[in-house]
């Protein structure tokens, strides 16, 4: 049973897989979790604390490997009797055309009138790449002092640094699945980068796991990120 979730609004796709996954364990694949390789030997097994499993791959089809991995299994993940949820922020033609038609498909992304995915989003993420940290901190503390949650901030600069790992490994719009605002924005945002975006990604996701862990408040972590050089 698969469910294939799409998109930028990353609050709402983490209430639907709770809402799928209700009354199951969740094993996670991906990075900072288990390879994307063991995801079928689990299908049909049991939990370490429940009977019942679900399977979360998170972003699968982000590199060359892990993409030719998910559609050669994609349709044994349809078929099985264990839940497999796979979210990732965009979905190529070439893909979608992948995927069983017995697999759900939900696309959830944030609405706004531009290709964008917040007006603050990129005010940040452009000080970010710029390296301004008095500005980050200063559009940072607006953010939080406003009512934006640390959970929110941190799934903007998530969306906007894949799209950046997006862009950097392809040529178009159309082969990185993004529209063409958001690609040409982050094909010209590449050039002054200090740091290549899949470190930038997966310490995101660190922080995001260390906050869960008790080592930190996410609000106060990712300040920290923020202000680093």
């Amino acid at each position: 049973m698969l469910y294939v979730l799409i998109g930028s609004d990353f609050g709402k796709i983490k209430k639907r897989i709770a809402e799928i996954a209700k009354g199951h364990e969740v094993v996670r694949f991906g990075e900072g979790a288990e390879a994307f390789s063991g995801a079928p030997a689990r299908l049909n097994a049991s939990g370490l604390f429940s009977s019942k499993i679900a399977l979360h791959l998170d972003r699968p089809l982000e590199d060359a490997d892990s993409k030719a991995f998910f559609i050669e299994h994609v349709k044994n993940f349809a078929n099985a009797n264990t839940i497999v949820i796979a979210t990732t922020l965009a979905l190529d033609a070439e893909t979608k055309k992948k995927i069983p038609k017995n697999a759900g498909v939900e696309t959830f992304d944030l609405k706004e009138e531009k290709d964008e995915p917040a007006p603050n989003a990129f005010a940040l993420t452009d000080a970010y790449v710029k390296g301004d940290r008095k500005q980050m901190w200063v559009l940072y503390r607006k953010f939080i002092e406003s009512g934006m949650s640390a959970e929110e901030i941190h799934g903007v600069l998530s969306w906007q640094v894949r799209a950046l790992v997006l862009a950097s490994k392809t040529k178009s719009a159309i082969e990185a699945g993004l529209k063409p605002f958001v690609y040409t924005k982050a094909k010209s945002a590449l050039a002054n980068m200090q740091r290549p975006p899949e470190e930038i990604s997966r310490e995101l996701v660190s922080l995001y796991h260390q906050s869960r862990a008790g080592q930190g408040s996410l609000e106060n972590l990712l300040e920290v990120f923020l202000l680093k050089k």
